[in-house]
């Protein structure tokens, strides 16, 4: 695992990237009593001790199971300590995009007693 972070460190460094930017999964949420989740990207960071953040990039297809689509993860990846530089990429994105909505609940959520 070592070699994986020396060399995506080595790569960022020649290539002048400040920032990898991937989807944390390459599949969608698993469906409510599924068990195991294929391809996850966002192992990645973690298991190597490289600092990452994921930032909600948008919602996929809607389908009959998901007649709004699902939220979607994109991670950036940075470089060792450099965690402020990675959090302002993040909160960047966020202010620019504003992929992110938040969850219709069905059915609406009413307070009592009013």
């Amino acid at each position: 695992m070592e070699e994986l972070k020396i060399e995506v460190l080595n790569l960022m460094a020649k290539n002048r990237v400040d920032a990898l930017i991937y989807p944390q999964q390459k599949c969608l949420v698993l469906p409510i009593g599924a068990t195991f989740q294929k391809d996850r990207n966002g192992n990645i960071a973690p298991a190597r001790g490289i600092p990452a953040i994921v930032v909600p990039a948008g919602f996929s297809t809607p389908t009959d199971d998901a007649p709004i689509g699902v939220p979607v993860g994109m991670e950036l990846l940075g470089r060792p300590w450099r965690e402020p530089q990675l959090l302002m990429f993040a909160y960047g994105f966020e202010q620019a995009s504003h992929a992110r909505r938040p969850p219709r609940l069905e059915p609406a959520v009413t307070s009592k007693g009013n």
